[in-house]
This record gives structure tokens, sequence and C-alpha cells, in this order.
């Protein structure tokens, strides 16, 4: 008997060890599908087109846009570049406030400076950067 498997509508003669190896594959293939259907299982890449990608179909509403991603990363890229201009003790007192998230009693506790001096100073810093950031 001879045998013979499918290949691109073409009918290639192949060895009896080698269609049942390739029968059991497709009817492998053929039962998850069954099953997929019986369980009402979708998947994304079934809903390809040439010019869409099936996953691209469904919008996610708690995904953030691409402009406010756009637009933030260029914020934060002028924030850098602002928080290079000011002296390092500026940076310091940010770095504590906000990185590490001291108080500034804690900041003025271990810098012997006046809390009433550091809330000064802070305001001033957050102007200096808000003058930067506007530009």
């Amino acid at each position: 008997m001879d045998y013979y498997i499918k290949i691109r509508e073409v009918q290639v003669p192949v060895s009896e060890e080698i269609y049942k190896a390739y029968c059991r594959g497709e009817r492998k293939e053929r039962y998850f599908r069954e099953s997929d259907q019986r369980h009402k299982v979708l998947f994304y890449d079934a809903l390809d087109t040439e010019e869409l990608n099936g996953s691209e179909m469904f919008w996610d509403p708690s995904a953030e846009s691409v402009e406010a991603v756009a637009e933030k990363d260029w914020f934060l890229e002028r924030l850098r570049e602002s928080l290079k201009e000011l002296s390092d003790g500026e940076r310091e007192l940010l770095g504590r406030l906000y990185v590490y998230q001291d108080s500034l009693r804690a900041v003025a506790r271990s810098s012997g400076i006046p809390v009433t001096t550091l809330q000064a100073r802070h305001q001033t810093i957050l102007k200096k950067l808000r003058k930067k950031l506007k530009k």
C-alpha cells in the first residue's frame, strides 16, 4: 500500500511510519481545536489577517495612550535637565524629601538647620524648577 501526505496541495509519497506519525499529529491538532470550540476558547491569532494582528483588535481602556507616554517621557527628560542645573545642596534636599521620603523635621535634625529655613529653601527650589520647566 502506498502512503501520501498533502503538502501545499501536492501529494507526497511517504513511508508508513511517517504517514502514521503525521496522522497522529494531525488528529491531536484536531482534538485540541474541537476542545477549544467546545469550551468556547478563542485565541487572538485566530483573528489575524494580512493587515492586522488579531490582538490589536482589542482596545485596553486602562492602558496609557501613546501621546500620554510620549508627553510624560518628554517632561521627565526636561525635569532631569533642570535638576542638573541645581546645586548639590538643593539636589540633596530634594533627594532627602522625595526619594528617601524624609520629613523636613528629620532633615532639620540631621543637618542642624532650622525647619523654617528648610521650608523656605524647599519652596525656593520648587519655584526655580517650575520656572525652568515653563521655558
